[in-house]
């Protein structure tokens, strides 16, 4: 696969030798970071079936220039297919174009070939789509519109949700798990009806979905009314498919019936092969070393492959030279822009104060080669991450980046501990709602890899809500379960307590604390650790078990500071969320830099430089 730049937009190139082309049109927002992995393998179906494959990120989403409240995403969205079907033509050479869209994708993509139809290209025989695919289609705006409310409703409702601000129907913003829709895009979205607004938008539709409703089956007659071949069938996948991305499941079954269906078609009409595979030759002097430019934030992106690790670096037009370059470690088995896109909207902003970064997928996630079988929570806390970080840092490192600086949310915080302890270059990590210090293995706990914390429990034993939902069977955490787990956790607590009372009285440990070992080799390292937590996440529950209800394990480490910030949930969902640690983000390396600065040009201690850079980086928070 190539990586390829396109009017704004960045995207993949699946090469094929065959004279159809398909442009796979993304889902919207969490749908796209779940499926990502599932998605990428659907093209590499395609592309081993003899089609080449166009597969991007709209504007404002992903790694595409914009952001999502700029105005006129939606028109924006479906320009950027037109343009992905343009420049599969001129890259492959292919003569037909196919569209395969999934959830709001397959809306835009229906849309999309309606407004092909007719219009006119240099050198195009048939300018329009010759083929479509929806994959489980809003069939209207404002049935999609609902459907966000409504996930984003069922989410406060949750463990990960407590405390977060509500959105009012009213408000100018539909978010729902940390991607939203803004201002004038919701009314436009909501005025989309695919009964309305397209007729005969391919010669063949192939309509795949198990929504329950009667709305495919209606779209699918009122598109044979207009002379369109239309095929049918379930999508029963789905559920499997549209989850979190370490348990994302690839819909086996519906991508071999849309390859075949694909295929079908493809083979009839063939060209030429020998003719497409030459203009494949000469995709590489078309854009040798694609990039993005972004003018708004005074930086060029460029896609970059090292061993089978990949990323984006974000370069500024007017780097700092005593900043350290940042390198963003992939949230769980998410692809490299991260929840609610934060490591996209954090580098750029960096950027913009003269601070590179390269935000990674280590082997096997995201757009790395080749990509993993399987996605485990073991894996995902190996040492096999934690050394290709390591060989993120060294890329840095090579591009002139003397001094490291590593970010990571959940499991991307326990890559980054991990890495700052064991490269030289790596002199400061930043970790969100690090889970644990040390892994030791997924099957500890059975039933709670998704860990709640015991503030979340005590909170719901106090809502008349919560116990009305568990005496109608409306949710899983029963009160009897609640205090099992929590009368666990209290005799763990004071094991800890006792042992931690019996080494400040003696001065020697009862036993092996590897959280305390780990962050003293850090301390000596004089790597500058920031740990922050939501007040309601389990992370901050197993820090204080670890270095104690105060942190008091902290005052003997330095360089290692841990503390909440108000209003964070655990993926950085909200916008509050992500807003606050890019705040703290920005505040602390600027810190840093001054601190680092003072000590350089001065040669005072430790201290005095802290206090010139306002003490913001040692020492322990509650």
């Amino acid at each position: 696969m190539v990586p390829v730049v396109f009017e704004g937009a960045f995207g993949w190139l699946h090469p094929a030798g065959g004279s159809t082309g398909v442009v796979l049109c993304n889902p919207f927002g969490y749908d796209a970071l779940c499926t990502h992995r599932g998605w990428r393998k659907l093209a590499e179906r395609l592309a081993a079936a003899g089609m080449p494959v166009l597969r991007f990120d709209y504007p404002g989403t992903g790694d595409a220039e914009g952001m999502e409240d700029d105005p006129g995403r939606v028109e924006a969205w479906l320009a950027s297919v037109a343009a992905a079907v343009k420049h599969l033509r001129a890259w492959t050479g292919v003569t037909r174009v196919a569209l395969v869209g999934l959830r709001l994708g397959a809306t835009l993509a229906a849309l999309s070939a309606e407004r092909m139809l007719g219009v006119s290209e240099p050198g195009v025989d048939s300018p329009g789509v010759d083929s479509l695919v929806l994959l489980a289609p809003p069939v209207t705006g404002r049935r999609y519109i609902r459907e966000l409310r409504a996930h984003r409703q069922g989410w406060l409702s949750t463990s990960a949700g407590m405390g977060a601000a509500p959105i009012a129907d009213d408000a100018g913003y539909v978010e729902a798990f940390g991607f939203g829709l803004h201002g004038e895009d919701i009314a436009t979205l909501s005025a989309i009806d695919l009964m309305r607004d397209t007729r005969a938008p391919a010669r063949r539709v192939l309509l795949l979905d198990s929504s329950g409703t009667n709305l495919a089956a209606t779209l699918a007659a009122h598109y044979t009314q207009h002379g369109v071949q239309v095929e049918q069938g379930g999508f029963e996948e789905s559920d499997r498919f549209m989850l979190e991305a370490l348990y994302s499941e690839e819909p086996v079954d519906a991508f071999t019936r849309v390859s075949a269906w694909l295929a079908e078609d493809a083979q009839r009409a063939a060209a030429d092969q020998s003719a497409n595979l030459a203009n494949l030759v000469d995709l590489a002097p078309v854009e040798p070393q694609p990039h993005l430019r972004l003018a708004r934030h005074r930086a060029t992106e460029r896609p970059v492959r090292f061993g089978h690790c990949f990323g984006i670096h974000c370069e500024p037009d007017t780097p700092r030279p005593d900043a350290p370059a940042v390198l963003f470690i992939n949230t769980g088995a998410a692809h490299h822009i991260g929840d609610g896109r934060i490591a996209v909207l954090l580098a750029r902003r960096l950027a913009e104060q003269g601070v590179a970064s390269l935000r990674m997928d280590v082997g096997g996630l995201g757009d790395a080669q080749p990509s993993a079988p399987e996605v485990t929570l073991d894996w995902l806390y190996s040492t096999a991450l934690r050394d290709d970080a390591a060989s993120g840092a060294d890329w840095l490192v090579a591009r002139g980046h003397a001094r490291v600086a590593a970010f990571g949310v959940c499991g991307g915080a326990f890559v980054s501990l991990h890495v700052c302890a064991l490269h030289p270059n790596v002199v400061a990590a930043y970790g969100v709602n690090l889970q644990k210090f040390t892994w030791d293995g997924a099957g500890r706990s059975p039933g709670e890899q998704r860990v709640v914390s015991s503030k979340t429990y005590l909170h719901a034993a106090f809502s008349a809500d919560k116990w009305k939902r568990a005496l109608r069977g409306q949710t899983d955490s029963n009160p009897l379960r609640i205090a099992t787990v929590l009368a666990k956790r209290i005799l763990r607590r004071a094991v800890f307590a006792f042992a931690h009372a019996i080494e400040r009285k003696t001065g020697r440990p009862v036993a092996a604390n590897e959280a305390r070992t780990l962050l003293g080799d850090i301390d000596a390292k004089q790597v500058r650790l920031r740990l922050v937590y939501g007040e309601f996440d389990s992370g901050l529950e197993e820090a204080r078990l670890q270095l104690g209800a105060s942190f008091a394990a902290l005052r003997a480490v330095a360089n290692v500071r841990a503390m909440t910030l108000p209003r964070l949930d655990h993926a950085l969902f909200t916008r509050e969320s992500r807003n606050a640690v890019m705040d703290d983000v920005e505040g602390w390396l600027r810190a840093e830099l001054m601190r680092e600065s003072a000590h350089a040009a001065a040669g005072v201690s430790d201290g005095a430089a802290l206090a010139a850079a306002g003490g913001a980086v040692s020492g322990a928070a509650a």
